[in-house]
């Protein structure tokens, strides 16, 4: 279990802010829990929007012998009751109404104690290419993430970090782990707004950040300069475009593009300190706390350490290995390493796309795509056609029309790279964390056909 320091704070950022003693959070919430029938190797799944709860819950549990499954509240109730099956016994904490959280799920199955080397927290991955799992993190992989965290983005007990990221996932539970270790002080935000986080930056004299790219997007539309304290911008939980780092990094936002996954709890590598020669898919060095090893063909990412988890559960009393017999996990992520030692991500390798005989990833495609004026947020996808096997289809929001991005890609790309489709969509499917749902791409896209040929 991660240590809690003394001078740790979690300071809630609300009209009211309260400094808590994280060691002194086991008294009502945790009798209360008992009475409830949460009982040592029982799971507490909670849904609550209450940021501030997931945060003591995070700290209480592992004291308790219990593990911890913060879930998304919008997720959708058919993925939501697979999880809490495959979760095994659980009391389940909800939201009754708006204000005050409530149990509303009684205690379901046996118990058990947990061992030393048992989860404590248990995450369901993004699903963005196919149905969320969930992964078993232990107090060995969030400990040696957030030690290495500490260390290579330099936090300090008298740092103040920037909570503003859900706390359902991996980027925004590890900012709370990483000041607990080192002693720093977290700035919790409910939810994010880049009006309020803008403030909050100044008036708390922010040194740390985490967004994802969305995020760092609104922030930079307020055409506001970062506060003197900020030394960090960890960027992660998306793909960021060269153009977002770029404009960022001229406005003296210290820009930190990162790589790391639920299944690593959280940072694998991390480009630190800011570095304005950037490039797109650039994630930085490795943190010294996992070893990398590139698979081929397609550059397979696979990483071992002690970060890494072992086990993940996909079904009622299912729980399916995660590493090999050497301890490697096979992240299904493309990447290659440059000669200074810099991770290079290319993106998922079942994202892969063939028309025509042409292996194309999405990624590099849409990359390609952010540099057409008038194109904002583009995803490529495809439709299946008998002729190309996959059809490309270019979804994109922003103003320029169809026709003009065509007439752009004819001057720009080469003729097995264009896209059959071009459609200008009000919105795309993303998760709370901004990541595009490719998942839910190709439905979308034909639809779209469809609707053009009728």
């Amino acid at each position: 279990m991660i240590p809690v320091h003394a001078a740790f704070r979690l300071m809630h950022a609300g009209r009211i802010s309260v400094a808590h003693e994280l060691r002194r959070l086991d008294d009502p919430l945790g009798r209360h829990l008992r009475v409830l029938g949460l009982r040592p190797g029982m799971t507490l799944a909670c849904g609550s929007r209450h940021r501030a709860l997931h945060a003591r819950l995070l700290f209480l549990l592992p004291r308790m012998g219990c593990a911890f499954l913060p879930l998304d509240p919008d997720m959708p109730p058919g993925i939501r009751t697979r999880l809490l099956e495959a979760a095994g016994p659980h009391l389940l904490m909800d939201d009754a109404h708006d204000r005050e959280p409530a149990v509303v799920a009684e205690a379901c199955g046996g118990s058990h104690p947990l061992a030393a080397r048992e989860p404590c927290l248990l995450l369901a991955t993004s699903g963005t290419t196919g149905q969320p799992r969930l992964v078993e993190l232990t107090g060995e992989n969030l400990a040696s993430s957030a030690r290495a965290s500490c260390d290579h983005l330099e936090l300090a007990s008298n740092d103040r970090w920037l909570a503003c990221l859900p706390l359902h996932h991996i980027g925004g539970l590890s900012v709370l782990l990483r000041c607990a270790w080192r002693g720093a002080t977290a700035v919790l935000m409910e939810r994010f707004s880049s009006v309020e986080a803008a403030r909050l930056l100044h008036e708390q004299h922010i040194t740390h950040v985490s967004l994802v790219p969305a995020m760092l997007h609104e922030l930079l539309r307020q055409d506001l300069a970062p506060p003197p304290s900020l030394r960090v911008v960890l960027l992660g939980g998306a793909p960021a475009r060269q153009t977002l780092v770029e404009k960022a990094l001229d406005r003296g936002w210290p820009v930190c593009p990162s790589y790391g996954l639920t299944e690593a709890a959280s940072q694998v590598a991390t480009v630190y300190p800011p570095d304005r020669r950037w490039r797109e898919g650039q994630a930085g060095p490795l943190l010294p706390h996992v070893e990398l090893r590139l698979e081929e063909p397609g550059g397979n990412i696979c990483l071992r350490g002690p970060s890494v988890a072992r086990w993940c559960r996909e079904a009622p009393g299912v729980r399916r290995r995660l590493q090999d017999e050497q301890g490697w996990l096979r992240t299904g992520d493309a990447g290659w390493l440059d000669d200074a030692g810099n991770l290079h991500l290319k993106g998922r390798l079942d994202d892969m796309l063939i028309s025509g005989g042409e292996n194309i990833h999405p990624v590099t495609l849409e990359a390609a795509f952010a540099g057409c004026p008038g194109v904002e947020l583009p995803a490529v996808t495809a439709v299946d056609d008998p002729r190309w096997g996959d059809a490309l289809v270019l979804l994109y929001q922003g103003p320029a029309s169809p026709g003009e991005v065509n007439a752009w890609a004819k001057k720009h790309l080469r003729a097995a790279f264009l896209p059959k489709y071009f459609f200008r969509v009000d919105e795309l499917p993303r998760n709370s964390l901004g990541k595009l749902l490719r998942r839910e791409l190709p439905r979308l896209a034909l639809s779209w056909v469809q609707s053009s040929d009728s």
